[in-house]
């Protein structure tokens, strides 16, 4: 049985690396996303997520199932629009890990307290009509 289950419309953005810049004057360092797309992406899980929970947090452990769909580039396509001999059957770029990381930092404090009560994650990436990820959520019985 599925607890929860929500889609993003919109294209994914991987969680990339952050970057550390020492602030002048006070010394502070200050992590900066090294994507501007993963900040908006993951308010838009989060928003989603509210919604379907309904409930605080989980201290449980938690299954995590997530769809990625992306529409195909154009230089896939034909100038009739058939799918071009040697276009790739799935896409490869942004990697899957990066993804799942935007997703799962997303659904900290809102599903469950740390993503490190994850304890089963599936993750695809395919190519579909629209973008959009499909993310389903499972406590885990004990």
């Amino acid at each position: 049985m599925i607890e929860c289950k929500f889609s993003v419309p919109g294209a994914a953005a991987p969680q990339g690396s952050k970057r550390a810049f020492k602030l002048r004057g006070s010394g502070r360092v200050v992590l900066v996303e090294s994507s501007a797309k993963v900040k908006p992406y993951r308010a838009m899980i989060a928003l989603a997520a509210r919604q379907a929970w309904n409930r605080p947090p989980t201290g449980n452990a938690v299954y995590v199932r997530v769809a990625f769909t992306f529409t195909r580039p154009k230089s896939h396509f034909t100038a009739k629009g058939a799918i071009r001999n040697g276009a790739p059957d799935f896409p490869g770029k942004p990697d899957t890990d990066k993804l799942c990381r935007a997703v799962l930092d997303a659904l900290t404090g809102v599903i469950y307290n740390d993503d490190a009560q994850v304890v089963n994650l599936d993750a695809t990436k395919r190519y579909g009509p629209v973008s959009g990820t499909t993310i389903e959520i499972n406590e885990m019985s004990p």
